[in-house]
């Protein structure tokens, strides 16, 4: 079964080979949506090859992001593309020129959307460290309950806060050499995805170097926290057992 997951201001959304599960807080009641995500068979055989198999990742991360976040990504990318066709320098010099005039007050707008959002972004780091537990706390005792999960560890090896760790060691020498390529950028995340995979099956006394990035993203989860997690992950491990059950009775009728 494979699990995973991340945070956002008002809950954890985790998902496994199938579906994705959502559970927000909305009015002090846990609300959940449930989405399919399993991915097609083609890219399902990817898993175990190397350096390629980081596509069933990336697959995976894409499709437990929200629409919002897509969009801007895909926003992104088609600048990156536009760039490439449209000289768009033009655009680059104004906004250069027009940025030394308002950067004072660029910097003020930046500061004071970061103290406003300052307790949702603790909020949602707190949620990132009840999302890690219970990921722990179901690989170590195949169960999650409040009593457990409190015990768990707060950092996971495969927390995507690793990959962005291993990601920019490797891209610090494109980005001098001043390599502009969408696919390197591609390549080098792949790289960062099946390191990451190798060092999560191992211990070394340096893992921490890597896991320096959860020291901010991942902070000490609330009662709170820990109860949207509980509830959701074992909303989502009885669905699993559940597509599991029928997907077996489906196969022996047939």
């Amino acid at each position: 079964m494979k699990i995973g997951g991340y945070s956002h201001f008002n809950g954890i959304t985790f998902f496994c080979d199938v579906f994705k599960i959502k559970g927000s807080i909305k009015k002090k009641d846990i609300d959940y949506s449930i989405e399919w995500i399993i991915p097609p068979k083609w890219l399902r055989n990817l898993e175990n090859k190397f350096i390629i198999g980081g596509l069933l990742t990336g697959y995976y991360q894409w499709k437990v992001l929200s629409k919002k976040m897509r969009l801007l990504f895909l926003f992104l990318i088609g600048l990156y593309f536009i760039e490439g066709i449209i000289d768009l320098s033009y655009i680059y010099d104004y906004i250069s020129f027009y940025m030394g005039e308002f950067k004072i007050y660029l910097i003020v707008s930046t500061l004071l959307i970061l103290i406003i959002n300052f307790k949702k972004t603790l909020k949602t780091f707190r949620y990132h460290g009840a999302e890690h537990k219970a990921i722990n706390c179901f690989e170590k005792h195949r169960y999650v309950d409040y009593h457990l999960i409190k015990q768990s560890s707060r950092f996971n090896k495969r927390c995507g806060s690793n990959i962005v760790s291993i990601f920019l060691i490797l891209y610090t020498p494109i980005w001098f050499l001043e390599i502009d390529s969408l696919t390197v950028t591609v390549i080098i995340f792949l790289i960062s995805v099946q390191i990451i995979r190798f060092l999560s099956t191992k211990n070394y006394k340096w893992n921490k170097y890597i896991q320096l990035l959860q020291w901010v993203t991942v902070l000490e989860p609330k009662d709170d926290e820990l109860k949207v997690a509980v509830n959701t992950f074992n909303k989502l491990l009885k669905g699993y057992n559940i597509y599991k059950y029928e997907s077996k009775n489906r196969i022996k009728s047939s």
